[in-house]
């Protein structure tokens, strides 16, 4: 089973989902990596879809789980999650709204054996919990708390710190880190990018307009590229 499935996932909107699968996709080209298809599974605002336009549209998908009365169906995540198994991608990043997100908990503790789906369809699924600091701390922790009850210990679950949204917040941040040495949860970091400078704004301004690497002014990618290699090379 080497085929993956990765969840970005937070209930909380704002927390940086979308920003965290851009740096998934960014660093995917960077490393000539064809072979991952992102799907935008926020409904609400499509972020994904807009930043992710320089993927083209052989490795980026737009699924909605919405039935004609606009109400989100599990079952709809279900059906796609089956169609992927005639995918010729050996990975796939889902970011999932707040609204798709706070439905996981229930689609893997009632609707079916979750596990038993994952291995079935021959996908291995790893949940990525986004984790926003300040005001929406509490709230990202208690969906991450939501989500290990029902996955009971049986996926993979990697924490995900935005580091800008915690720079004013270091004891949160300390906070989130002995909790997770405690329960044995990965935890990583990402988004450093500091909106009041000049390359900070100027990379989040790329995010915004969808920018792939090769778009950015040379201070602008060279601070990319340091932060995607700190966020997914550093500690292997």
């Amino acid at each position: 089973m080497n085929r993956k499935i990765n969840y970005i996932v937070s209930a909380k909107g704002g927390v940086g989902k979308s920003i965290l699968s851009y740096e998934w996709a960014i660093y995917s080209t960077h490393k000539n990596r064809n072979d991952i298809l992102f799907v935008d599974l926020d409904n609400s605002t499509q972020t994904s879809t807009k930043q992710l336009k320089f993927l083209g549209e052989n490795q980026l998908e737009t699924i909605s789980l919405l039935n004609e009365k606009e109400v989100l169906v599990r079952d709809n995540l279900v059906s796609y999650l089956e169609s992927l198994t005639e995918s010729i991608f050996e990975e796939i990043v889902f970011d999932l709204g707040s609204p798709e997100s706070e439905q996981m908990p229930a689609l893997i503790e009632r609707d079916l054996p979750f596990s038993e789906f994952m291995i079935e369809l021959g996908f291995k699924a790893v949940f990525n919990v986004v984790i926003g600091g300040g005001g929406a701390y509490r709230a990202s922790v208690e969906y991450l708390q939501k989500l290990l009850k029902a996955l009971k210990g049986e996926f993979e679950v990697v924490v995900w710190l935005n580091i800008t949204s915690f720079s004013k917040f270091p004891e949160l941040a300390d906070e989130l880190e002995k909790n997770c040495h405690k329960l044995g949860l990965k935890l990583k970091r990402f988004g450093n990018f500091d909106p009041s400078s000049n390359l900070g704004s100027s990379i989040l301004d790329g995010i915004r307009k969808g920018y792939g690497l090769k778009d950015y002014a040379t201070g602008a990618r060279l601070a990319l590229k340091n932060d995607l290699i700190r966020t997914f090379e550093d500690g292997k």
